[in-house]
């Protein structure tokens, strides 16, 4: 396992509707091929609705806004859904700081889209 892989895991899960990402530990630069790569194999998978789910990430910075963002433009374009899962802490304040919140279909923890 590489320093990045330890800092950055993904829990992948696959439904019948959905498939979830939960990110884990950290999302920023160093970590964020980790995270495009899986985000990518999910989407090759063409779910009906990719969640992400970030409510365990204990750091995130811009990079993470980002690959939501390009998440949430490759699942418009591909006529899907994406959601996320924010939770209540660092990561919900940073996107709420952004103003990127209400753009984004936002899940509470536990909710299925």
């Amino acid at each position: 396992m590489t320093g990045s892989e330890a800092l950055l895991r993904v829990h992948r899960t696959s439904y019948a509707d959905r498939l979830e990402l939960a990110l884990l530990g950290e999302l920023d630069n160093d970590t964020l091929p980790i995270a495009q790569d899986q985000v990518a194999a999910a989407e090759a998978d063409a779910p009906p609705c990719l969640v992400l789910d970030l409510t365990q990430l204990e750091y995130v910075d811009s990079c993470g806004v980002r690959l939501v963002l390009l998440a949430q433009h490759g699942a418009g374009e591909a006529g899907r859904r994406l959601a996320v899962r924010l939770g209540h802490g660092r990561t919900r304040r940073m996107f709420d700081v952004l103003g990127i919140t209400s753009r984004l279909e936002v899940l509470d923890a536990g909710e299925t889209p």
